[in-house]
């Protein structure tokens, strides 16, 4: 058995190791961490930054298992070879549900300042962050109301359940007897939208070819509901940033030492209060 990794950065609030994902992985205690915020390398779409095969994918999924108790958020990019894409993410998914991760949910990130030249006939415009497992915050990320949504609510209306003729809405309440019913705002705001805008890209000095915004990675924190994170594919340590600055412990792997210490000087930088 191999002795406990050494972190290449320890505070307070945040440990960062330089290694491999699912070796480090291995050496975390089960149960340690409330939840994953992640974004992998996308099959080697960069040959600097070699991406796991997709069985190595599911041995990580399955150690992500034993380590979070809790969501796991995972955003994928899109890439096209010979003018077609690759639906790469698909059998991660899958993958992914081998390994005990239920899919919840999807949440598209749109980049209003995407390049026009990726794509092959639209500009490749979002990208996808797939929600497996439970405890998830949704109260965490909602939003105000909407004028007209409110008025929508408020107004009685004649439900159109069973119009189409399904089977389980025949089978539910009639038509008739829902007529005149209202809906209550909730007072905490309106549940987040499944596509969430975030500019890529807008921080000058940071060499990661391909950056998750830290509005995007803050609002999949959030989302976590947990007061733990870790990414096993640090990167630029943007997971780590949102962490500490939404309070919260963060833990990252990282097996390119030079990004390790991008980690490290965005992360002092923070503590100095360039982050704030």
């Amino acid at each position: 058995m191999p002795g406990p990794v050494t972190p290449y950065l320890e505070d307070p609030d945040v440990t960062l190791y330089c290694g491999d994902a699912l070796e480090v992985l291995r050496e975390l205690p089960s149960g340690s961490v409330g939840a994953c915020v992640t974004s992998p390398p996308y099959l080697d779409a960069r040959p600097e930054y070699p991406s796991p095969s997709v069985g190595q994918f599911e041995e990580i999924f399955r150690e992500l298992g034993r380590v979070v108790d809790g969501p796991l958020l995972l955003n994928v990019g899109r890439i096209w070879r010979n003018g077609i894409e690759q639906l790469w993410f698909l059998e991660l998914v899958t993958r992914a549900e081998w390994s005990g991760w239920p899919l919840r949910d999807t949440l598209v990130w749109a980049k209003p300042n995407a390049n026009p030249i990726q794509g092959e006939i639209v500009t490749n415009a979002h990208e996808y962050v797939f929600c497996f497992g439970d405890g998830f915050d949704p109260d965490a990320v909602r939003l105000a109301y909407r004028p007209d949504s409110i008025a929508r609510m408020n107004r009685r209306y004649v439900s159109s359940v069973s119009v189409k003729g399904d089977t389980a809405a025949r089978n539910g309440p009639r038509r008739e007897e829902k007529r005149g019913m209202s809906l209550e705002a909730n007072e905490r705001g309106a549940r987040a939208a499944s596509v969430f805008v975030a500019p890529v890209g807008v921080e000058k000095g940071n060499a990661h070819p391909a950056p998750m915004p830290l509005e995007l990675a803050e609002h999949l924190v959030r989302l976590s509901g947990a007061s733990s994170i870790i990414d096993p594919f640090a990167g630029s340590g943007t997971t780590l940033l949102a962490a500490r600055r939404l309070e919260r412990f963060g833990i990252g792997i990282e097996l390119a030492a030079e990004y390790c210490e991008l980690s490290a000087f965005r992360l002092s930088q923070q503590v100095l209060g360039a982050w704030a």
